[in-house]
């Protein structure tokens, strides 16, 4: 099993969460969805990603 997280830098919470058994890019895709659900951040919000070149 493969776990992404999307956390939040300023209150250093784990935002989104995701679990899937193939570390794909779908797999960080629903992390970063159910963050930005959970968050509701205003437009010209910033989402800076290490780009993870692992995921297919």
């Amino acid at each position: 099993m493969y776990l992404a997280i999307a956390t939040d830098l300023y209150s250093r919470r784990i935002a989104g969460r995701h679990i899937d058994k193939r570390m794909i890019t779908d797999l960080v895709s629903k992390a970063m969805i159910k963050a930005y659900n959970l968050r509701q951040p205003p437009k010209g919000q910033v989402f800076h990603s290490d780009r993870g070149s692992q995921y297919e």
